[in-house]
C-alpha cells in the first residue's frame, strides 16, 4: 500500500511538473510569431529547424497572401505601362492612350507609376487627336500672280476629320488663336540665295466650332520681302502654332495647342515650271544651251536633293567631267555656277576660280591616263 501511494505522488508530481515546466514556455515564449525559448538546452537540432520554419512562414516580415497579390497587381500594371510607353516611342499613339485610360481606372491609388500614366495618357491623347481628328494647315489662293510674289495669299484651313463637331474656345476667350511663320528663300542668276523668314499673329474674334467632316478657313495673306534684286527662283514654306485652346470632342475636353503641318510652295519664271520634274537632267540641258537662268534654277533644286538625300561628296561622279567640259563655254557666263556645283559634288576645297578647276581637271586626266594614282 505504501509503495502505490509513492508511485501515485511521484506520477503527480511528474505530471505537476511537467504542467508548469509547459505554463513557463508559453509565458517567456512571446507571441507565436517568435521563436519560443525553450528551458531545455538539450533541445534537439530538428526542433530548432522546424521552429525558424514556422517563424518564416508566420513573421510580419514575409509577404502575406495580400501583399504577395497587391505585388503581383503592381507587376501586371507597370508591364502595361511600359507597353504604352513602347506603343508611344513607335507612334501608336491611340493604343498608348487607351492603355493609360484602362490604367487609370484599373490602378489602385497608391500605384507608383500613376503619375507617369496621368503624363502619359496626355501626350498620347494630344499625338492621336493630332494625327487622327483635325489638322491645321496653309492653303495658298490659285490665283495667278506675277513673278516674283509679293504677297502670299490664302487661308488657314482646320479640318476636322472626326465624326463629331469640334468647338474651338468660347465666347470670353483670348482673340489670339496663334501664331502663323513662313520663310521664302529666293535663289538669284549668279546662285546666291538669299533666306528670309517672318511671323504673324492669327486672331478669331470669338469661338467657333467645325462639324464631323466640315473645315473651316481662316483668310491670311503674308507679305514677302520685298527682293533686293531679281531672282529666278523663290520657294516659299508656312507653318505655325496655336495657343492651347478648348477642344470638345466625343471622347472629351482637352486643352492643347493645334499641331499645323508645314506646306511648301515653288514659283520660278514662266517657262521653266518644268526643271523642277527633272533637276539634274535640266541641269545638263543647261550647260548645252548656256542658259544662265536655268542653270541656277535647276542647279539649286538638284543640290538640295542631294543634300536631303545625304549624297556623300565623291569626286567620281559622272557629272564632274560634264561639268569640267563645260568650263569656259558661252563666253564663261556659267563658269561661276559650275565651280560652286564642281565644289559641293566633290567635296574638294579649290580656289572659286574656273582656272584652278581646269587645273585639276587636267591633272586628274592624266593621273587617270597613266594609270598611277586614280582618285
Amino acid at each position: 500500500m505504501f509503495e502505490w501511494m509513492t508511485t501515485t505522488k511521484r506520477s503527480a508530481g511528474l505530471m505537476l511538473f511537467c504542467v508548469l515546466v509547459t505554463a513557463v514556455a508559453l509565458a517567456t515564449g512571446g507571441d507565436e510569431d517568435q521563436i519560443p525559448r525553450s528551458l531545455n538546452p538539450a533541445l534537439s537540432d530538428q526542433a530548432v529547424s522546424n521552429a525558424a520554419a514556422r517563424v518564416e512562414l508566420q513573421s510580419p516580415a514575409g509577404p502575406t497572401p495580400r501583399e504577395a497579390a497587391g505585388d503581383a497587381v503592381t507587376e501586371f500594371l507597370t508591364s502595361r505601362y511600359q507597353d504604352a510607353v513602347r506603343s508611344y516611342e513607335n507612334g501608336n499613339f491611340e493604343k498608348a492612350w487607351r492603355i493609360c485610360e484602362a490604367l487609370m481606372v484599373l490602378a489602385p491609388d497608391n500605384f507608383p507609376l500613376r503619375l507617369d500614366v496621368r503624363k502619359l495618357r496626355r501626350r498620347a491623347h494630344g499625338r492621336h487627336l493630332s494625327h487622327s481628328v483635325f489638322v491645321v494647315r496653309f492653303e495658298r489662293d490659285e490665283a495667278e500672280s506675277a513673278f516674283p510674289l509679293s504677297l502670299l495669299e490664302g487661308s488657314v484651313v482646320l479640318e476636322n476629320l472626326s465624326q463629331e463637331k469640334i468647338l474651338f474656345g468660347d465666347q470670353e476667350q483670348n482673340p489670339v488663336l496663334g501664331q502663323v511663320a513662313w520663310s521664302v528663300h529666293e535663289v538669284y542668276q549668279n546662285g546666291t540665295v538669299r533666306s528670309l523668314s517672318d511671323v504673324r499673329v492669327l486672331r478669331i474674334e470669338s469661338g467657333f466650332q467645325v462639324e464631323a467632316g466640315a473645315s473651316r478657313a481662316i483668310p491670311v495673306t503674308l507679305p514677302l520681302p520685298v527682293p533686293g534684286a531679281m531672282p529666278v527662283l523663290q520657294q516659299w514654306a508656312v507653318t505655325g502654332v496655336t495657343m492651347p485652346v478648348r477642344l470638345v470632342t466625343a471622347e472629351g475636353e482637352v486643352s492643347r495647342g493645334i499641331p499645323w503641318l508645314e506646306e511648301t510652295g515653288l514659283v520660278v519664271p514662266d517657262g521653266y515650271q518644268s526643271i523642277e520634274n527633272d533637276p539634274k537632267g535640266e541641269l545638263r540641258k543647261s550647260l548645252l544651251d548656256g542658259d544662265p537662268i536655268r542653270m541656277a534654277i535647276s542647279q539649286y533644286l538638284w543640290l538640295k536633293q542631294r543634300r536631303d538625300s545625304k549624297r556623300s561628296p565623291n569626286p567620281l561622279d559622272p557629272i564632274v567631267d560634264d561639268l569640267l567640259a563645260s568650263l569656259g563655254s558661252h563666253r564663261g557666263v556659267l563658269d561661276g555656277l559650275i565651280v560652286m556645283s564642281l565644289e559641293e559634288v566633290t567635296g574638294l576645297i579649290r580656289e572659286r576660280s574656273a582656272r584652278a578647276w581646269k587645273i585639276w581637271g587636267v591633272t586628274r586626266q592624266v593621273r587617270r591616263g597613266s594609270d598611277k594614282l586614280k582618285d
